[in-house]
């Protein structure tokens, strides 16, 4: 027996269709059902019939699948035959041994009836034989050897009626009796023994009627026989991309019957109509030549049907009539819109292309950050998770899922799943985690980087891209990697082949739809001449036809190409071409002619033979993914005759498969279990939902109180922040100096840094202090939140911007690098700036934001910071004000109250400043100048920070809430 926790070995037994004495069970033959079982229940049996070991992992070899999953028995061919076979546990982590029987197959077929000698053997007994009552079967003398006549042969007249007066005996029915006969169908019913003794002796007595005869039976009607037609079987004609021309009928009859063979197999609302109808002669044909195309009709008879007269309907087709809105309608295939605006700059639709991963209608960024964060929190990784949120994500939905979690928890979501994944699933999902351009732009760089060029990429990517998008990939290019693009080509190609992509990389072909007959010989000609038509081969004149011209104008150019030199363009190329100049020049032409196509081909190749390029079959299916995936499909059944998703799921295995398969099959995303809490409180104490809903919207209202303006100037200075920009500009045109710098020279202290920060403007003066408060050993906390957690959205984006330009360092690099922790992560998803500035509601949203901090906090061993911190920082004022009347309902405590006793440090100090200013950012303002001054010494650099920064934003409400707060005048309390 196996160890604990392993897998029986299967069973490989013989099923022989009668039983047999023979000794050597390894001799059986065609007929003969081979079945495997294992005593282990659940598993997987996999095996072999060459002799080969057999891999569940890797059924596949060279594209002919060599391991073959048990269903029901089978047979084997004839001949010397090893199978080889395994059982597998059903998660396929445990297998067990190698179980290996081989057999003699013999060309021959068992039949039900056997008539050898092998039952007469004689078999060994412990029985003596008994020879004096030895007992045999009786003979069935009225069984299948019959008498045809009935009678004896009729030598005389006198034997004769000797014989017909004794009755027939009752006839010894056997195993197939006519009672059995004449219960079957009378068509298949053939005529019995009785009937034809019956037959024998209506003739008799009308030979002797005098010989009284038992009423003879009606001979049955013979069965109709279904006249059997012979029809001959056609093979296909070959598919030839274009005809041959030049007078040859025949051939060109066969080609419209090739291609018209192939779009019935595709168009299966076209195979249903033709296939049904019977069709007579062709009554009437004709044949138009449309400059981009040729249209060709027939008019089939309809048989018992006769036709009405159409007046010439035919020869009146050549007068031209208006173009109508319907007529265009019908010639212009419907467009899919796509996700991305990335994808809608393909080059053309030639047929409305159509991607298997869409936009996800009941997308919400939140819930699906939820998602994410619970599979990879605490040991191991949920991967079904992140491959049913990120795989059924649309690209613009799946970056603002990668905004939307930094805002929430802090961190960089990309990070996250690198730390948690590995292999080629970790590089499938990093990969739908970029934007297309930006995905682009990384494989060209990794393809040019380091040693040696994987020219494969750059054909790919720069062959298959149309003139936007190729500007769009210089452009993110030179942004990510700061180079460029052009330069980088040069460098690493060379001769022809980088002439190519320079060219390409140009992005000026031109996109017309329009398309010139005439220039279209021209060019085929030329190419003639450079290749076919001369000793050697000029490329130059390749590049510049199949680099500049239209998609349409270079499909007429190749048809003229065809009748000039009886060769496709593609048989052409491999003539005169190679290397990766012609895998370029290949590369062009078949996504000119059919792009679809092309990357079927770059799909079939990279899972071909010994191993996968899972590199080519990751970057096809993710860039192609919301394209065209649903035509790649079809023509990869074309080319394999295969699904692609079996064709896949043969090569390829695990969580690299699911994410796979979910991005070719596309659909209906698997349900995700919901993230939300229960409704937390059925009745309001004290006070109504009503009541509630209207102190929030109250407290909504008080934030946008007027500024005395007067007032202000009054208390802080006679000028505003505008008139100050404008008279330090006015300063340097009459003086031809900076004014801040004389300032500097003049002044000194505390009041140098006042006159300085009213120097500067807002969004400066937050940038300097937030850079004084991480530069050097040490950093300021308080400075960090009292900026960070009190700004709005557009603040805070400015901030960033100008932080940028003044120090040339991201706002969001210092931070990290200068705290750390669940304080750090505060303060990065703070200064995103992606918090939800609506002014509306939602109670029931309130109840289950108030249980999951209830949850995060006071419920359980410990706390769960990072659930305060995407509630905190992404909700709205009010909804936030709504939560926390919801939470004193639920825990009788307050929000503020529960901070203080779950958190500690600088996450405390961050926590409470974002609550107190959702309630009242004037009284955080009046708090944070009081804590300044009370006391020994005064924090002059908070004072002049608040002041000078809030004097003409809330100071009036500032200077009330203080005296309301301390029963004095903030003016009093700032004299010394």
């Amino acid at each position: 027996m196996p160890s604990a926790g392993g897998v029986c070995p299967p069973i490989i037994t013989p099923l022989h269709n009668r039983p047999t004495t023979n000794s050597i069970t390894t001799k059986i033959n065609i007929s003969t059902l081979i079945q495997l079982s294992s005593e282990t229940q659940g598993c997987r049996i996999y095996f072999t019939t060459d002799g080969t070991k057999p891999s569940h992992f890797k059924r596949k070899v060279a594209g002919r699948e060599i391991t073959f999953k048990y269903f029901a028995p089978f047979t084997l061919k004839p001949g010397k035959r090893t199978i080889k076979t395994i059982a597998v546990s059903r998660d396929g982590l445990q297998e067990s041994v190698v179980v290996t029987k081989t057999f003699f197959v013999e060309n021959i077929q068992e039949s039900d009836t056997d008539n050898s000698c092998e039952y007469f053997r004689p078999v060994k007994s412990n029985e003596p034989f008994k020879s004096s009552s030895y007992y045999s079967k009786p003979t069935n003398y009225s069984g299948t050897q019959i008498n045809m006549f009935g009678v004896p042969p009729n030598l005389s007249r006198n034997f004769h009626e000797y014989f017909n007066q004794f009755q027939p005996k009752p006839t010894q029915y056997g195993f197939i009796t006519e009672q059995m006969i004449r219960g079957l169908n009378d068509n298949n019913r053939a005529v019995t023994i009785g009937e034809i003794r019956n037959i024998i002796e209506e003739n008799q007595q009308k030979q002797n009627p005098e010989v009284r005869q038992p009423a003879p039976l009606a001979l049955p009607e013979a069965p109709v026989k279904t006249k059997v037609v012979e029809r001959l079987t056609y093979r296909d004609p070959p598919l030839q991309d274009v005809s041959v021309g030049h007078g040859n009928l025949n051939e060109q009859i066969l080609h419209i019957y090739s291609h018209l063979l192939k779009y019935s197999k595709l168009d299966g609302d076209f195979r249903s109509k033709v296939s049904y109808p019977c069709f007579g002669k062709v009554l009437t044909s004709d044949f138009e030549d449309e400059e981009d195309c040729y249209r060709i009709t027939l008019i089939m008879e309809k048989p018992g049907v006769q036709r009405a007269p159409r007046h010439k309907l035919l020869k009146s087709r050549n007068v031209s009539r208006p173009q109508t809105d319907t007529d265009e309608k019908k010639k212009t295939p419907k467009k899919i819109p796509k996700s991305d605006p990335y994808f809608e700059m393909e080059m053309e639709d030639i047929e409305a292309q159509e991607g298997t991963v869409k936009s996800y209608p009941k997308f919400n960024a939140e819930q699906d950050c939820e998602l994410l964060r619970e599979a990879m929190k605490g040991l191991g990784t949920d991967e079904d998770m992140i491959i049913n949120v990120l795989a059924y994500r649309s690209s613009p939905q799946r970056q603002e899922i990668l905004k939307k979690f930094k805002t929430m928890f802090g961190k960089d979501l990309v990070a996250e799943l690198k730390s948690e994944l590995s292999g080629n699933l970790c590089e499938c999902v990093k990969s739908l985690c970029m934007a297309p351009a930006e995905f682009d732009a990384k494989h060209l760089r990794n393809a040019m980087k380091g040693l040696g060029t994987n020219e494969t990429v750059l054909i790919e990517i720069l062959c298959t891209r149309s003139n936007a998008q190729i500007k769009e990939i210089i452009s993110t290019y030179k942004k990510i990697f700061n180079r460029d693009l052009e330069k980088d080509i040069i460098s690493e190609t060379s001769g022809h082949f980088k002439r190519l992509l320079v060219a390409l990389v140009s992005a000026n072909r031109s996109e017309s739809k329009q398309v010139d007959r005439n220039k279209a010989n021209q060019d085929a000609k030329a190419m003639y001449q450079a290749g076919e038509g001369k000793w050697g081969t000029d490329e130059s004149k390749f590049h510049t036809i199949l680099v500049t011209r239209s998609y349409p104008q270079l499909r007429a150019t190749f048809v003229e190409y065809a009748k000039i030199s009886r060769k496709s363009i593609e048989d052409a190329l491999k003539s005169e071409l190679s290397g990766d100049l012609l895998t370029g020049m290949l590369t062009i032409v078949r996504c000119i002619q059919n792009k679809a196509n092309y990357f079927a081909r770059q799909l079939m190749k990279s899972m071909q033979g010994l191993g996968t390029d899972d590199d080519t079959l990751v970057r096809v299916v993710t860039s192609r993914c919301e394209i065209d995936m649903v035509q790649i499909k079809k023509e990869f059944f074309n080319l394999a005759s295969q699904k692609l998703e079996d064709y896949i799921s043969g090569d390829i295995s695990g969580d690299y498969l699911k994410i796979i398969l979910a991005l070719v099959a596309g659909g209906k995303p698997p349900d995700l279990k919901v993230m939300g809490g229960k409704a937390l409180v059925q009745s309001v104490q004290n006070k109504s939902v009503k009541q509630l809903d209207k102190e929030v919207k109250m407290e909504s209202e008080d934030i946008q109180v007027s500024t005395d303006e007067a007032a202000i100037i009054d208390v802080i200075t006679h000028r505003s922040c505008n008139q100050r920009q404008k008279i330090m500009q006015t300063f340097k045109t009459m003086f031809g100096k900076d004014l801040i710098k004389e300032l500097k020279s003049e002044l000194s202290g505390c009041f140098r840094d006042t006159i300085l920060g009213l120097c500067m403007k807002p969004v400066e003066f937050d940038a300097t202090n937030l850079n004084k408060a991480m530069k050097g050993l040490g950093t300021n906390e308080k400075t960090l939140i009292e900026i960070i957690c009190t700004r709005t959205n557009q603040q805070l984006k400015e901030i960033k911007e100008v932080y940028k330009t003044m120090f040339k360092n991201s706002l969001e690099d210092d931070i990290a690098g200068d705290t750390s922790g669940h304080f750090k992560n505060l303060l990065i998803s703070l200064v995103q700036g992606n918090r939800d500035e609506k002014k509306s509601f939602d109670r029931n949203k309130a109840k289950q934001d108030a249980e999951e901090l209830y949850k995060a906090g006071e419920k359980k061993w410990g706390t769960d910071e990072s659930r305060f911190n995407a509630i905190l920082c992404s909700r709205n004022y009010s909804q936030l004000r709504a939560t926390f009347q919801e939470y004193i309902l639920l825990s009788q405590k307050d929000i503020e109250d529960v901070i203080k006793s779950e958190m500690s440090g600088d996450l405390k100090n961050s926590m409470l400043a974002i609550v107190q200013c959702i309630r009242n950012k004037a009284m955080f303002f009046a708090s944070a100048l009081y804590k300044a001054m009370k006391g020994l010494g005064t924090d002059d650099k908070t004072v002049i920070r608040i002041i000078v920064s809030r004097s003409e934003v809330d100071m009036v409400q500032i200077k009330q809430e203080f005296q309301k707060a301390y029963k004095e005048t903030l003016e009093s309390f700032l004299k010394p």
